[in-house]
C-alpha cells in the first residue's frame, strides 16, 4: 500500500493519492506538469513537505537507497565495467545464474548474459536495465516513459512480459507515459497532472 497525503514538493502540490498492494496507476500530463518530479520525490530524491507512507512506513527518514523502490527511466543505469549478469548481481547478490537466464528469458535477451552494456543496442540495454529492476522485486516500481525509445513490437512484448510479472510479484506501479495505448494497458486507473495539481 503506498499512501500519499498533503504533498508539496517542486511544482507539486497538495498531492494526494491512495495505491493498494499490485495496483497500478497511470500519470499522465504535459511535460512540466509535475510526473517525473513525483516520481522522484517518491524515490526520495527529492525533499518534500507531507506524508509519503509504504506498506505503512513512513519514508520522510528512509535514503532512497533503503526505500523497496525501483526507478527506471530512459536513461540507463546499468555500470558499464559489469555484464548483465554483473548488474543484476548487485541488484540481488543471492540470485543464482538459472534464476537471472530465466529472468533474461522472458525479456528475451537471455543469450546476451555475460555481454556488457556496450555491445548492447539500446532497446537491449532496457531490457536489461528492466531485469534489474526486477530481480529482486521491489515494493513499488516507479516507470518514467521507459519504453518509449523501443520499437513497437519489442514495446508490446515488453508490455505483456512486465505486466505478468507485476501481477505475479502484486508490485505497486506508477507509470508516466504519453502513449494512451500504453496507459489503457497497464493501469487500473489513471491520474492527470497539471502545473503540479491533481486534475
Amino acid at each position: 500500500m503506498l499512501r500519499i497525503t498533503q504533498l508539496y514538493a517542486g511544482i507539486l502540490q497538495n498531492i494526494h493519492l491512495y495505491l493498494n498492494k499490485g495496483e497500478c496507476i497511470a500519470i499522465i500530463g504535459q511535460s512540466g506538469s509535475g510526473k517525473t518530479t513525483l516520481l522522484n520525490t517518491i524515490a526520495g530524491y527529492i525533499d518534500y513537505q507531507g506524508e509519503i507512507e509504504l506498506a505503512q512506513k513512513n519514508l520522510k527518514q528512509i535514503p532512497p537507497w533503503q526505500r523497496s523502490c525501483r526507478y527506471l527511466n530512459q536513461r540507463l543505469y546499468l555500470f558499464p565495467h559489469k555484464t548483465v549478469a554483473g548488474n543484476l548481481t548487485l541488484a540481488k547478490p543471492t540470485a543464482l545464474r538459472s534464476e537471472q537466464l530465466q529472468l533474461l528469458a522472458k525479456l528475451n535477451i537471455d543469450h546476451l548474459i555475460d555481454r556488457y552494456p556496450h555491445q548492447l543496442s539500446g532497446g537491449e540495454q532496457q531490457r536489461a536495465a528492466l531485469a534489474r529492476a526486477l530481480i529482486n522485486p521491489p515494493d513499488v516500481l516507479l516507470l518514467d516513459e521507459p519504453f518509449s525509445s523501443l520499437d513497437w513490437e519489442t514495446r508490446q512484448h515488453i508490455w505483456i512480459v512486465l505486466k505478468k510479472l507485476i501481477q505475479a510479484e502484486k508490485i505497486t506501479t506508477l507509470l508516466v507515459t504519453h502513449e494512451p495505448k500504453e496507459a489503457d494497458y497497464f493501469a487500473d486507473q489513471q491520474i492527470q497532472l497539471c502545473k503540479g495539481k491533481l486534475i
